[in-house]
């Protein structure tokens, strides 16, 4: 065999034993790709994270598929991670796997509006496996490392090394960049708007008290029960399953759309042999068909399916739409104070914050907060969602601490007419009274008045042109009719 064969037999062996590698690392976190895919598979059920403290973000993860465990069916939670991983999880997380595998170029500075500023110009420390992603990492400035070389990617990675990395891949604190004159302190003071501090930074240096501050503050790794940080401590699997979880919540990690559900269990039903959730949230209610091995937990502890009825819950559906995990966080208070607004709809919002307006009886808009339990009733559209609720419709409401609790609708019949007279707390139209409509309204005096542009009007007067909205609670019968609102025309 000529030694130029033998050559390329070596670099197809070498090549293919770094991504046999690649893979099987990957292959234990699922990759935390943002082009996950639902396979519809159940929840992997790990036998060793039975009352570990992180258990329930571990199986969050996995009904997510981004973590998948070893083939024993363990996910081994204390064992640590090393460098090498550490990065290219996160910068598999952070949806840069196209970018990180594609053929390799030649990197042009001037031309490169990847990342900010320009990246310190470094060699890249010369890996066993995943290469691409360390050459990224350096690249964006997300790694920045002084002596490449001594670069130990077999090592633990430390809290403080892992918190350095985050900072910088979510851009809590600037990347690594050729200009270096301003220090780290000071280009992250005007993104670090708040201070968490931990007892033991002491002896750090600014730059790092700076990124572990930056990604306590967001709420992506925090401390422990004594106040400290513990920096130069090993990462356990534990500990990255549970700062994945966190940038899940932060969208750092993409979830295809319908497979993350939010909302309150208002009841479980057995359906031919099936259990069932109804799921009620603002935009309805949602029947929802349970997974056979589904996992539910509050407060990080596992807990029975039936214990999350009346609790707002995360929910999170497998490849054929059962739940298949289940966190309840806050329980429905069904004893709340509430204070009753009636009015009529200006607006509706629904969203990142969810708010309705409503224009009550004294003509002053009121803009509502939408309690997360909050119901519609009432009407046709009482089993649709808050989005149906149109301009103009005539609305209940019941606010409790400040939030909109229920919402009913009510339902308003109109008629027109002239002013004939006003006497005893009634108000009476011109028209035959044996006619199909009615011509006297009781209670007028607590309607709205308004004049035809929908502002507030003084008072009403003999033979003005009016539209009235009524209550007709007996339809068919008379003298039951109450004005809710009397609009002066002419």
């Amino acid at each position: 065999m000529s030694n130029k064969r033998k050559w390329k037999e070596h670099c197809s062996y070498v090549y293919f034993s770094k991504n046999i590698l690649l893979f099987l690392v990957l292959s234990l976190w699922c990759c935390c790709s943002s082009a996950m895919a639902a396979t519809g598979q159940n929840v992997v059920v790990f036998g060793d994270i039975h009352d570990h403290w992180a258990q329930s973000d571990i199986s969050r993860l996995s009904a997510l598929e981004l973590v998948k465990g070893y083939p024993d069916h363990t996910f081994k939670p204390d064992q640590l991670v090393n460098r090498l991983e550490t990065v290219v999880l996160i910068v598999r997380s952070g949806g840069l796997t196209s970018e990180a595998e594609q053929p390799a170029t030649k990197y042009n500075k001037k031309n490169d509006q990847s990342s900010i500023g320009r990246v310190k110009a470094q060699q890249t420390p010369k890996v066993p496996w995943g290469q691409s992603y360390i050459d990224l990492a350096v690249k964006k400035g997300f790694l920045a490392l002084d002596d490449p070389d001594g670069y130990d990617d077999e090592g633990a990675a430390t809290r403080l090394e892992v918190a350095e990395l985050l900072a910088r891949a979510m851009y809590l604190v600037p990347p690594a960049t050729e200009n270096e004159s301003a220090p780290v302190e000071e280009k992250a003071s005007a993104r670090i708007t708040s201070a968490k501090t931990f007892s033991d930074l002491g002896k750090l240096k600014p730059a790092e008290q700076i990124f572990i501050t930056a990604v306590a503050n967001a709420e992506v790794m925090s401390g422990y029960p004594d106040g400290t940080f513990r920096p130069q401590e090993s990462l356990s699997r534990a500990e990255m399953a549970v700062i994945l979880s966190r940038l899940v919540d932060r969208g750092w990690i993409k979830i295809p759309s319908g497979r993350r559900l939010a909302g309150w269990i208002s009841g479980i039903e057995n359906n031919k042999n099936r259990r069932e959730i109804a799921l009620t949230s603002l935009f309805g209610v949602q029947k929802l068909q349970v997974a056979e091995n589904v996992q539910c937990y509050r407060a990080g502890e596992k807990r029975a399916l039936e214990e999350a009825v009346n609790f707002r819950c995360e929910l999170i559906l497998d490849g054929h739409k059962r739940v298949n995990w289940v966190n309840s966080l806050e329980q429905k208070d069904n004893a709340l104070k509430t204070e009753n607004i009636r009015g009529s709809v200006k607006m509706v919002m629904l969203g990142k914050d969810n708010l309705i307006v409503v224009c009550d009886m004294h003509v002053n808009d009121l803009i509502l907060p939408l309690a997360w339990q909050a119901v519609l009733t009432g009407g046709k559209k009482a089993a649709k969602d808050f989005a149906s609720l149109k301009q103009g419709d005539f609305v209940d409401v019941e606010v409790a601490k400040g939030q909109v609790v229920k919402v009913t609708l009510l339902e308003v019949k109109t008629t027109s007419g002239k002013v004939d007279r006003i006497e005893g707390g009634r108000l009476y139209l011109k028209g035959d009274p044996s006619g199909n409509k009615p011509v006297w309204f009781n209670h007028y005096d607590f309607a709205r008045i308004v004049n035809k542009d929908g502002d507030r009007e003084g008072e009403v007067k003999t033979n003005s042109q009016v539209t009235i909205t009524y209550l007709d609670p007996l339809p068919g019968e008379i003298d039951d009719e109450a004005a809710i609102e009397i609009k002066v025309t002419k």
